[in-house]
């Protein structure tokens, strides 16, 4: 399989079942890609669509989980990003006839790995300090 976008290290937020999460969106991505670059522009590629579109919904229900847990304080806003990115898959999934392979492509990349560098990333820290947290309880700190 061609690889369109791949998982770097520097992606990760410090959570290894949101990173795996992340990892199969990814892997979804690079699908689509190949499906497309050999010209199969059809009802596999619907179906990489909604299982994509399935599968973030998923994704984005726990992200937002552990961010409560964590007491994330761009929680709101970050739902938000997600409702917004829920909305686009469905328009580009209804879309998809009208939409160039190499523009849905695109948009996908980008907007996965700059959502996960930069909106994903800024509640690592959180996560962190949760972790911390709870080894200290358990060890019977504070």
């Amino acid at each position: 399989m061609a690889i369109y976008v791949a998982w770097k290290p520097f992606y990760s937020v410090g959570n290894s079942s949101l990173d795996a999460e992340h990892q199969e969106i990814l892997r979804f991505i690079d699908e689509l890609y190949s499906e497309i670059t050999v010209g199969k522009e059809n009802a596999k590629t619907k179906k990489l669509l909604d299982r994509l579109a399935q599968y973030t919904l998923a994704h984005f229900q726990h992200e937002e989980r552990v961010m409560q847990e964590v007491s994330y304080p761009g929680l709101a806003a970050h739902r938000i990003e997600h409702e917004r990115m829920r909305q686009r898959t469905l328009e580009l999934r209804a879309e998809f006839s009208q939409v160039k392979a190499a523009d849905l492509l695109r948009f996908l990349k980008d907007w996965w790995t700059n959502h996960i560098q930069a909106e994903d990333k800024s509640y690592s820290p959180y996560l962190g300090s949760q972790q911390l947290a709870k080894a200290g309880a358990a060890a019977g700190r504070p």
